[in-house]
């Protein structure tokens, strides 16, 4: 009987020292939530790309040769052509700063900005070119011609509210990055962007 009662109190030992043990290593494992630990996992994202714009042209290049501003006849060079291309809207979040005030995590990036405005070379068509032997369509041509055009295509995107819904998507891109982080179900996460 003597014995039962040492084995049953070391057991209870025991037990009361795993309880223990458990309940003190459960709240040391818990993270806590920091703004260094927030901006590291915004930072892994790198660059963010939040929205992408497909565009579809036709556009018409004309030029002819002048001479003290006169268009000299039999010079006249054009070609015809459609295109398709992508204009790709983010933010480098390796800017970001974040600041945590009680329940409110405030993360501050810079506006969404053109990443990449790229025409897809296999897409183009050309539906009509002259050959014209005093002033030959050359290269720089086509160049001009496709630095001309993406600007347009960026300007329209502008104007049909591209930037407004690039920073929308990256408020809720950010906010669903932070929100993967455990224990930050109790925070209101709020994206602002930098003047």
């Amino acid at each position: 009987m003597k014995n039962f009662k040492k084995i049953l109190f070391i057991l209870i030992c025991i037990l009361v020292a795993f309880i223990g043990g458990m309940f003190f290593m459960n709240k040391q494992t818990e993270p806590e939530i920091t703004s260094t630990l927030i901006q590291n996992r915004i930072e892994q994202a790198s660059d963010l790309v939040t929205t992408k714009y497909h565009y579809t042209k036709v556009g018409k290049f004309e030029n002819s040769l002048n001479l003290n501003g006169w268009s000299i006849p039999l010079t006249n060079k054009y070609f015809i052509l459609t295109f398709e291309g992508e204009i790709q809207l983010g933010t480098d979040l390796s800017k970001a700063n974040v600041e945590i005030n009680d329940s409110t995590i405030h993360v501050t990036v810079d506006k969404p900005a053109v990443i990449s405005n790229s025409i897809d070379e296999s897409s183009i068509e050309v539906y009509d070119e002259t050959k014209n032997i005093f002033n030959p369509i050359s290269v720089s041509d086509y160049k001009a011609f496709a630095l001309e055009q993406k600007d347009k295509a960026l300007s329209e995107a502008k104007e049909k509210g591209l930037m407004k819904t690039a920073q929308e998507n990256t408020k809720k891109s950010i906010k669903e990055i932070v929100s993967i982080i455990p224990d930050t179900d109790d925070y209101t996460i709020e994206v602002t962007f930098k003047e």
